[in-house]
């Protein structure tokens, strides 16, 4: 199908009504003869890595429980070093540098506003920073992580499309991840605020955090700001959950403070823990 049918499908397409669907069909509970034999044909076409899963007694009782899988006990180390940024996923780096004049690199020749991507009363901080973009394939771990330790401040919720986020369309759509529906996590570290964005796609079921009890994707959803009082700020440290994929897509670190990162890390194939680069 030519790319530019395929775009104009995809603004057609209810794409939030279907993800929402895909992602209820996805909790059905199923006989266990059938789980084995979804999860084994997935996990061949997209490279599971099922020796690393932690499997609970009895196995995965649906679809969603497996795709949010745990990994086993000592699968990933996060690297210490007090200066590190570390991946907060398992993922492609698909781009990263630092923001200048406010906008940040999508693909090449395509930029944002962080401000569009960020928006509210902390946009203004990022301004002079850093950024990297963490794209999940379907068969990575799809649960995200704290890059710093620190304290959540709060949330930011912003509704909006769930087009895919394959690489095709980032590299036509510009502004796609301010277009798509996403949940930020503002985390006040050493080093000032880190962003952690959460980027949905299309099916995407939903987006949940780790530290509260909210999810996204809802049926007249509007966009708000939850800010945590200071006596009661989660802590976090480098590697402890802040949210899971209920499916698969983006996450969009953005850091207050400039960050050099590992050299030639741009596309290349990150694991949750492993060093980015330095404050």
């Amino acid at each position: 199908m030519n790319i530019s049918v395929k775009l104009i499908v995809f603004k057609i397409l209810p794409t939030r009504i279907l993800s929402r669907l895909f992602g209820y069909c996805t909790r059905i509970p199923l006989p266990a003869f059938i789980m084995k034999k979804i999860i084994s044909w997935y996990s061949k076409k997209f490279n599971v890595a099922l020796d690393e899963a932690f499997i609970p007694p009895g196995g995965f009782k649906n679809f969603d429980e497996f795709f949010t899988r745990n990994l086993k006990r000592g699968m990933r180390s996060v690297q210490p070093h007090p200066l590190a940024l570390v991946s907060p996923v398992d993922a492609m780096v698909s781009a990263c540098g630092n923001i200048n004049a406010g906008q940040i690199i999508q693909a090449k020749g395509i930029k944002y506003d962080v401000a569009s991507l960020l928006p509210g009363q902390f946009q203004s901080q990022f301004i002079s920073g850093s950024f990297i973009t963490l794209y999940l394939s379907p068969g990575d771990y799809h649960r995200i992580h704290s890059p710093v330790s620190g304290t959540i401040v709060g949330y930011q919720y912003d509704p909006g499309k769930l087009y895919t986020v394959q690489d095709w369309l980032v590299k036509m759509l510009p502004g796609l991840f301010t277009v798509n529906e996403r949940i930020t996590s503002y985390i006040q570290s050493a080093f000032g605020l880190v962003a952690v964005c959460k980027v949905g796609a299309m099916n995407v079921g939903r987006i949940s955090l780790s530290y509260a009890p909210v999810f996204t994707n809802h049926c007249f959803a509007k966009p708000y700001f939850y800010r945590f009082d200071e006596t009661s700020r989660p802590k976090v440290s480098k590697g402890d959950e802040l949210g899971i994929f209920h499916l698969g897509s983006t996450v969009i670190v953005v850091t207050q403070k400039p960050v050099s990162f590992v050299p030639n890390i741009e596309g290349t194939k990150v694991q949750m823990g492993q060093v980015l680069g330095y404050f």
